[in-house]
């Protein structure tokens, strides 16, 4: 029966097609991870599929056992790093992934398989040397705990601000979804192995609420500090540093920077979906981010931009690059304002 990895597959498949399209318009290392996490999961449903009507082979059980059984969690992981540290996991986690997934490959590749037994056993064939049991305990283990418990602290650390109650949500599913997943070999005892495809589908669809409810703008009523605001307001003519005229987005910022402390500046960043992070430096991508932003303010606003914690400023910067760069242009040309 391959009704269940079939639809495993596609919520998979679907998954990671959307994911993708969303790190390609806006690429980020934790949206890259994520993508490949759900591809991942494609691959071990669809080699499933694959396997149940045409037949395994040797190559497909391996692959198989690659993806699903001993890369997918590390993947997922290493995504979540990349929400809890992002400036510190960013300077070695490209190229540990690397060296752990040619490891893992190389491995599973040289592990024997029993091609007597591929007809009524699928990838479970594959003989597991103590290289390879160690490597998937390792990556398993490490990779859940940190999922789930990167997880559910996130949702935590969010109970009390009501303006992330869409990413403490998120927190929660993503950290359910992992569980689920991992629910999968045990119900397999049950008596069928259908029941992993089941986990898998219902983890994966989880998981992916979990990663969508996550990137969804918080609620922003509340999320700006107490305290008197002067409301600024910038004429048409108003330009940004490059002499032209300022676009929406940067109206917005302008104000903010003109109007609010730090921590209301913090507030509304966060309302707006920007990533929180308390890091006293930047990474090489966000300071270009950073920096950008700062080039394009017009010249009242630069002082109070450079006035503003380092974490701040990188979340304005995330805010202004990833939402308000896709608002419309308004009166903005690309001419000379005069």
């Amino acid at each position: 029966m391959v009704l269940f990895p079939i639809v495993a597959f596609m919520i998979s498949l679907a998954s990671c097609l959307l994911v993708s399209h969303d790190a390609w318009r806006r690429p980020k290392p934790d949206k890259i991870a994520w993508a490949i996490s759900f591809a991942l999961f494609a691959i071990a449903a669809g080699l499933e599929v694959a396997g149940s009507l045409a037949g395994w082979t040797p190559l497909m059980a391996r692959g198989y056992y690659l993806a699903g059984a001993v890369l997918v969690v590390g993947y997922l992981a290493l995504g979540e790093l990349y929400l809890l540290v992002p400036g510190k996991i960013g300077r070695f986690a490209p190229g540990a992934a690397l060296l752990v997934t040619a490891i893992a490959a190389t491995i599973v590749l040289e592990a024997p398989v029993n091609e007597a037994r591929l007809a009524t056993d699928g990838w479970r064939a594959i003989e597991k040397g103590p290289a390879l049991i160690a490597l998937a305990v390792a990556i398993n283990t490490i990779g859940t705990l940190v999922l789930v418990g990167g997880a559910f602290w996130s949702a935590w650390q969010f109970r009390r601000d009501p303006a992330m109650r869409s990413r403490m949500l998120g927190c929660m599913l993503i950290g359910a979804g992992t569980l689920v997943v991992a629910s999968g070999g045990s119900l397999t005892r049950l008596g069928s192995p259908q029941y992993l495809y089941i986990a898998m589908a219902a983890g994966v669809t989880l998981i992916f609420a979990g990663y969508v409810q996550s990137r969804k703008p918080a609620a922003a009523a509340g999320a700006v500090a107490a305290g008197p605001v002067r409301v600024v307001a910038f004429a048409p003519g108003d330009v940004d540093a490059r002499g032209l005229s300022l676009d929406p987005g940067l109206r917005v910022i302008a104000n903010w920077l003109e109007t609010l402390d730090a921590a209301g500046v913090r507030s509304q960043c966060l309302s707006w979906s920007a990533t929180p992070g308390d890091e006293p430096y930047l990474g090489r991508e966000d300071a270009r981010m950073t920096w950008r932003l700062r080039a394009m303010l017009p010249g009242q606003a630069v002082p109070a931009f450079d006035a503003l914690p380092v974490a701040v400023r990188r979340q304005l910067a995330e805010v202004y690059e990833d939402v308000f760069s896709d608002l419309p242009a308004g009166p903005r040309s690309g001419r000379r304002a005069g």
